[in-house]
């Protein structure tokens, strides 16, 4: 084992450290995890999955927890900036020393098994969470919940925010075999809250095999304060991860620490306003349900001017079943493609956008269609960034 690489050359290691970039299944990991020791690193866990409003919801819940000066380790994927920014304590992001402190665990106890980039990351968030004596972690899944890295660990409480159909080649091509990947994060007699009105059959029979304690969010009666997010489907996400805490009984949360941290949530890239005169708006909007609530939050906030879509998408997230929904909505789109083996060129997507764009301009990068809607925008013109978390990403680097 060499020691003193950087965190940029552990990184760099980790994307070819195994044959498979995405490797669902808890076999080896849970090998790894076993010889870490690494059961229960937190009195209190928290697992969100979800199509969407994972990372909101995972931000909430921290929001208010540390408001009831609860110490809170959060892991959320991907990053925007910052690999730094996957692993976070009470808002924090942990330090270079740490996370490749944790990578020479890791690789010191792997007997010969090869883990994911995901798998390492997992594993080294865990590390942490552990050293740093939290009151509570939350997990965010990275795709599905069954077979994800992050299911090795046992939760004292799951959530699944929203199910709609995305990651079709991991997950299955409907929402009640979508449904059901997600529901493996359940475990017996232990909470677990759907955040969305349409419940897949599969997440209401899964609960009752598993005997966890299903509660509908939408039917609970709570009111939300104002959030400091922008966004109607946050209501839902904040309901949920309200309901999540109310259902955990160890933990002392009062309706003021509830009102303090809705009004203190730390997100960035969900209608994050960056620049202003125009605005300009960033949104890791990437599938189709999330999608129509851009499109609806853009229509239920209008302007006297144009609205300027700058759009680049991964060619795996199908953006033929819902750019539709911006027709009426953004006046002038400005696409590129971003740096990604899995980016949608720009030829590609051009046939997609015809029909229901009333104007297009193609650009070679996010940073080259961000300057030129720039050029066009006037003062009263907003500028709405999304499309990936890399669309985003791009546009904070540039």
């Amino acid at each position: 084992m060499v020691k003193n690489k950087s965190l940029k050359d552990w990184l760099q290691k980790l994307e070819t450290s195994h044959n498979k970039k995405i490797d669902l299944g808890l076999e080896r990991i849970a090998q790894v995890y076993q010889s870490l020791n690494l059961e229960k690193v937190a009195p209190t866990i928290i697992t969100v999955a979800g199509t969407n409003g994972k990372g909101s919801t995972v931000a909430i819940l921290s929001s208010i927890c540390q408001q009831a000066n609860y110490k809170v380790g959060i892991f959320t994927s991907p990053h925007i900036l910052r690999f730094n920014e996957r692993i976070k304590i009470n808002d924090q992001e942990v330090s270079d020393e740490l996370l490749i402190q944790a990578f020479e665990q890791i690789e010191g106890n792997l007997n010969g098994v090869t883990l994911s980039y995901f798998e390492y990351t997992t594993l080294a968030a865990l590390i942490i969470f552990k050293q740093q004596k939290l009151d509570i972690c939350v997990l965010e899944v990275g795709l599905g919940g069954r077979l994800d890295s992050v299911n090795v660990v046992d939760t004292d409480c799951a959530i699944i925010t929203t199910i709609d159909i995305d990651h079709t080649s991991w997950l299955g091509e409907t929402k009640e075999v979508i449904g059901f990947e997600k529901a493996g994060i359940m475990r017996p007699n232990k909470p677990v809250i759907y955040g969305d009105e349409d419940c897949p059959k599969s997440i209401i029979s899964h609960a009752k095999d598993t005997i966890a304690n299903l509660i509908f969010a939408s039917h609970q009666n709570i009111e939300i304060p104002q959030l400091n997010i922008q966004g109607g489907y946050q209501i839902a996400n904040a309901k949920t991860a309200i309901v999540a805490l109310k259902n955990l009984p160890d933990l002392l949360i009062t309706e003021q620490n509830i009102n303090k941290g809705l009004k203190n949530i730390d997100l960035q890239g969900r209608l994050q306003v960056i620049e202003t005169q125009p605005d300009i708006i960033v949104d890791v909007s990437h599938n189709k349900q999330a999608g129509k609530s851009l499109a609806q939050w853009l229509q239920n906030n209008p302007i006297s001017g144009k609205t300027i879509a700058v759009f680049a998408v991964l060619a795996d997230k199908n953006p033929i079943d819902w750019l539709n929904e911006f027709t009426e909505v953004i006046d002038l789109w400005c696409i590129s493609e971003v740096h990604s083996e899995r980016a949608m060129s720009t030829r590609d997507l051009l046939p997609i956008l015809v029909d229901s764009a009333q104007l297009i301009t193609s650009h070679e990068s996010v940073e080259t269609a961000l300057d030129n809607a720039k050029i066009i925008a006037n003062e009263n013109d907003r500028i709405i960034v999304f499309g990936s978390f890399y669309t985003v990403s791009e546009a904070l680097t540039k």
